[in-house]
């Protein structure tokens, strides 16, 4: 793929949703990422950015325009600052003092031993007004020449210039994919280094809306050799959680292989540090376990072992190995470590429809109000489908949720002489192409009975059908608690 192409290519992804009139926020009048591979093992990552303030938001709102943070690992990773100064409104320029440079432990490393050794530089900025200058240049130079790089097209604030540049010796296989599309390389033969540089003009902000799909925003992604970085995880057990997982692995296949999941989730803290901190090296299940801690990277090992353990087929994968792939009923899964979602079939072009029947008595949770009246909590079930607070009003972008056919009959018993206000409902909406949702609620005796159904047709919501599935998703959420009141 030529140079021209890939710029097309970003810019066309980038410019489908509809971009906000508003003055942004701040604007890059320059960003670059530069790569050197060197040819005695080590290499170097040089950043610069040219960034202007024009609202105070930019420094209040996201805090990395007035600071500047750079994670590094003391034992393979050396960091340079080149230079970091303000230029102001009447042209003068303001060096940072030394003062102003701290280097502290990352947040993403305080909760796991394993991780302590690592360091964050912080470049508190000075000289800073509306309509200043941040230029912010460093390099950091790492003991292993290993390049795995997904870098996104789009940043929370304009892009004038976006620069993108590897250097490689002559042989070294280094490779450039763009939304999945492998391009070669166009760059320039300089003696033994090739040297291949992408260029970017006037890119918009990116959107900032909750369930996005990933395509909203362009990944172009680095690599060489292959980009399985992590070793080869073949059929590693892991046996000292059999009676952990005997106590959650309950149901079917595909029951005991997300509860699976949801244990590592939520009992193996997330310390959401980049693998090239790492040297791209990963933990033993074993060491994941007992510290109960670890990398995306490492909570999938873990997962994985478990699974093999256990008697499933599985294997670590995903673009930046985080993910767990294993075979349920002779169909492969994917399993997200990071978050609850549903299991996503691998393979099939059609969403697989998430067939859920719930039928549950449950103690009713009664809060006492004033004036004889008490409120009764009705959660609603989680099935996979966006939280009320994410769901905005309108959207730009298309909405990334679950297919799902789902019914639910919750049981509440009530303390004896409790009726509730407000009547029985029965509310019914249907939207072709869309999908369809029934909640009910009604009292009989000691008893409320709570009827939730929601179809869901496609796990992608266009920005034309958002509107009807907003509607669909208020009725879902509509009953979260009532009132009641003594007889």
């Amino acid at each position: 793929m030529k140079k021209a192409t890939l710029i097309l290519a970003a810019l066309a992804f980038g410019l489908h949703f509809q971009v906000s009139a508003q003055q942004p926020d701040a604007v890059y009048r320059l960003l670059r990422h530069e790569w050197t591979l060197n040819a005695d093992g080590t290499s170097d990552y040089r950043y610069r950015h040219e960034v202007q303030i024009l609202r105070n938001r930019a420094l209040t709102a996201y805090a990395d325009k007035g600071e500047t943070f750079v994670v590094y690992n003391p034992d393979i990773e050396e960091v340079t600052v080149n230079e970091v100064y303000t230029i102001q409104l009447d042209g003068s320029r303001v060096d940072m003092p030394q003062n102003a440079f701290i280097h502290q432990l990352p947040a993403e490393c305080a909760d796991c031993a394993r991780f302590n050794h690592l360091r964050e530089l912080t470049m508190v900025h000075t000289g800073m007004e509306i309509g200043c200058i941040v230029v912010v240049d460093y390099t950091v130079h790492r003991n292993y020449n290993l390049l795995y790089e997904s870098i996104p097209l789009l940043k929370e604030s304009p892009v004038e210039r976006f620069e993108i540049s590897v250097s490689a010796p002559i042989g070294m296989d280094v490779r450039r994919s763009l939304l999945g599309e492998e391009y070669l390389p166009s760059g320039v033969t300089k003696s033994d280094v090739m040297r291949d540089k992408v260029v970017m003009l006037n890119l918009p902000e990116a959107p900032r809306e909750p369930n996005m799909p990933e395509y909203i925003v362009p990944v172009l992604r680095l690599f060489n050799g292959s980009p399985e970085y992590v070793p080869a995880i073949g059929e590693e057990r892991f046996g000292d959680a059999e009676e952990a997982m005997g106590q959650v692995m309950l149901g079917s296949d595909k029951e005991k292989v997300v509860a699976a999941r949801n244990f590592v989730i939520d009992n193996i803290h997330l310390n959401d540090i980049h693998p090239r901190h790492l040297g791209y090296t990963r933990s033993t299940a074993a060491e994941v376990w007992w510290s109960g801690c670890g990398t995306a990277t490492d909570k999938a090992v873990l997962l994985s072992a478990i699974l093999h353990n256990e008697g499933y087929e599985s294997r670590v994968g995903g673009e930046m190995s985080d993910e767990v792939y294993v075979y349920v009923d002779t169909l492969e899964y994917r399993l997200d470590v990071r978050r609850k979602l549903p299991l996503e079939l691998v393979g099939e072009a059609r969403d697989e429809v998430i067939v859920r029947t719930v039928k549950e008595d449950v103690d009713a949770r009664v809060d006492t109000l004033e004036g004889g009246f008490y409120r009764l909590s009705l959660p609603v079930p989680a099935v996979g489908l966006p939280s009320a607070k994410s769901l905005t009003t309108q959207r730009t972008t298309p909405l990334q949720t679950t297919a799902c056919d789902v019914s639910t009959e919750m049981r509440y018993k009530l303390p004896t002489g409790l009726k509730l206000m407000g009547g029985e409902r029965n509310d019914v909406l249907e939207y072709l192409g869309v999908g369809r949702v029934e909640v009910s609620l009604r009292q009989s005796g000691r008893e409320v009975r709570v009827v939730r159904n929601i179809r869901i047709e496609s796990g992608m919501i266009s920005v034309a059908d958002y509107e009807r599935f907003h509607r669909l998703m208020s009725v879902w959420y509509s009953v979260g608690e009532v009132v009641l009141r003594g007889k």
